[in-house]
């Protein structure tokens, strides 16, 4: 038999296949191998009626992978942020947006609270527009830009990603209002949201298929430095202007990208996270190329 794995908790998968549900559990072999089978994965498996037992026997090539959320087979990456409660974390959406870009995700920056939005955001969001990223303003207690989330999902297996607290179970709740979930509360102590999602699983919403992934904050990269400037889609432009190819926007004469930053074109805390994130991947080995 073949279907899709929806759901994992604690070794226990959940699979759909032709519209029925199964409960199954992994082969010992795949420990040997080294290999986990993920939420999203498109598997072949057994499964005896009689005593409701099931194995995963194979799982079938993947078109991607993400490590954190760890799951497989993503169409689409809807980055929930949040105007306040937590504050918006520009450098963890390019963290994220590189991310997308290294396992060929389409990504889309959604911005919750957006009743809430003051100027600086605001600002540091239109730059995200004008680099060329797809950004939606939401809100799930005001119905803002729902139907709008809706149309982009169509068809499509999707992963909500970033901070805990910020609305993605919220959301969830509003696509799907015959599905409900824990809304985490804010925690002002630590500042940052409470985890509320325990399991990586989808949930069906009309033809579409989105993953609710535990909160996180934390997100390794594994990318060579020569090809960090390259991902950012802005960046990439104004690097033809560079005076060297091997320009990493640091301190080099005649570069392109901190002229666009001097003259308000690129935004300088997008900058700043850029130059954090070169000096974070510095020694890492894996190259990116586009497609």
């Amino acid at each position: 038999m073949r279907g899709t794995i929806i759901k994992l908790v604690a070794g226990d998968y959940t699979i759909l296949s032709d519209h029925q549900i199964y409960i199954v559990r992994a082969r010992g072999r795949f420990r040997n191998l080294k290999q986990t089978p993920l939420c999203g994965d498109e598997v072949e498996f057994s499964y005896d009626h009689l005593s409701q037992y099931g194995t995963i026997d194979q799982i079938l090539p993947r078109k991607n992978v993400l490590i954190r959320p760890a799951i497989a087979n993503i169409d689409l990456a809807l980055i929930i942020m949040s105007v306040e409660k937590p504050t918006f974390d520009s450098y963890l959406v390019d963290k994220l947006l590189i991310q997308c870009a290294l396992a060929h995700i389409e990504p889309i920056l959604c911005v919750s609270k957006c009743e809430k939005m003051n100027p600086a955001i605001q600002t540091l969001i239109d730059n995200y527009q004008l680099a060329g990223y797809t950004v939606i303003l939401f809100s799930a207690k005001e119905k803002i830009n729902l139907e709008t989330i809706k149309s982009y999902i169509q068809g499509k297996k999707i992963v909500l990603c970033g901070q805990s607290g910020v609305g993605k179970s919220s959301l969830i709740n509003s696509l799907c209002e015959n599905q409900t979930r824990s809304v985490g509360e804010y925690s002002s102590k630590l500042g940052r949201g409470k985890h509320q999602t325990r399991e990586t699983e989808f949930i069906q919403i009309n033809d579409a298929f989105i993953a609710d992934t535990p909160g996180f904050s934390k997100l390794n990269l594994n990318i060579d430095e020569s090809c960090l400037a390259r991902i950012f889609k802005d960046f990439d432009f104004f690097a033809n202007q560079c005076k060297y190819h091997t320009c990493l926007h640091e301190n080099e004469p005649h570069c392109g990208v901190i002229e666009a930053v001097k003259n308000k074109i690129i935004h300088p805390q997008r900058y700043q996270n850029y130059l954090q994130l070169l000096k974070e991947i510095r020694g890492e080995k894996k190259i990116w190329r586009k497609k």
